[in-house]
């Protein structure tokens, strides 16, 4: 019997000094069905130099340049490599870090018939050989969108392995942080049929240039306006109370930007939208005392109590 497909998917931008390690740690596989799909998002570096040798000399390598018709962006790239890309099963991968060669193989072979999806582990190393763990592991807890989008449970997309055709929804390509997050919190509406593989089968480079460096108060403010927006109908009361506690925290936190007047705004617009008017009473309250003391963190409180 023919062992499937597996199209791992990289976006890619300016890393040509790593992502050659990234493409040797794929072909290392002990899994050998496999296409791996570099989407460039205009690399200025020779990326385009590396990527001409590793398509010359493997044709499981297939390489493409971001459309100009899809917007500048790791999701674009996403999501275009998914419209590319021919397999049975679907591995979003980074461009600077690094699969066990055991990675394909094992995933594989747990994604039973039964199965959707399956998770493995990563862990983080820097670049004097630090090594941690991402994020806690909650192996008894089950895998429902609700226990994902609160933090109960937690994977990174490198981790999850899955069945093309369970994926019904794409990349938002408006996001520039959080991309993993927003895609699986709704992923985990259309089906839940995943299994968590207890192994450590990637490494995830951290260094100064990792998204997770650089993520501010107002990408995490426009992540939850996102979420809310992408979940629609789906998004339960918890889900809602949860991103606007979080909205309204980090507005409290930002309160000396310069953009903090039309975050304010698009709250209120928010908590109308959801009826919530006695939180918009406080919020509003707070706005008036931060415009003219830099005060009224109780209003805060009380907005948030409210919901």
């Amino acid at each position: 019997m023919k062992e499937p497909l597996v199209s791992i998917i990289i976006p890619t931008y300016n890393r040509a000094h790593l992502l050659g390690e990234t493409l040797d740690s794929i072909s290392s596989q002990t899994y050998q069905n496999w296409e791996c799909i570099v989407v460039d998002d205009g690399s200025t570096d020779n990326t385009n130099d590396l990527l001409d040798r590793y398509v010359s000399r493997d044709n499981r390598f297939l390489y493409y340049s971001r459309p100009s018709n899809f917007p500048k962006g790791a999701n674009s790239c996403r999501n275009y490599g998914f419209d590319k890309c021919n397999g049975e099963f679907v591995n979003w991968f980074d461009s600077d870090d690094l699969m066990q060669p055991d990675n394909l193989q094992l995933k594989v072979d747990t994604l039973t018939s039964d199965l959707d999806f399956v998770i493995s582990n990563s862990l983080n190393f820097d670049e004097v050989g630090n090594i941690s763990r991402p994020y806690l592991l909650a192996y008894d807890l089950s895998i429902t969108p609700e226990n994902f989008i609160t933090g109960r449970i937690g994977w990174i997309t490198n981790d999850v392995l899955l069945r093309k055709e369970s994926i019904k929804i794409r990349f938002n390509e408006n996001l520039r942080s959080g991309q993993e997050y927003n895609f699986f919190s709704r992923y985990l509406f259309y089906t839940t049929k995943g299994k968590f593989l207890k192994e450590d089968l990637c490494y995830r480079r951290i260094h100064k240039d990792s998204i997770n460096q650089s993520t501010s108060l107002q990408l995490l403010i426009d992540n939850e306006f996102y979420l809310l927006q992408d979940l629609g109908y789906f998004a339960s009361s918890k889900i809602v109370k949860r991103s606007l506690k979080r909205i309204i925290r980090f507005s409290y936190k930002l309160k000396k930007s310069s953009s903090l007047s039309q975050i304010q705004l698009k709250v209120l617009r928010t908590l109308r939208s959801y009826k919530k008017y006695k939180t918009i009473w406080y919020f509003s309250n707070w706005i008036i005392l931060n415009a003219v003391f830099g005060k009224g963190y109780i209003f805060i409180k009380k907005a948030i109590s409210k919901l």
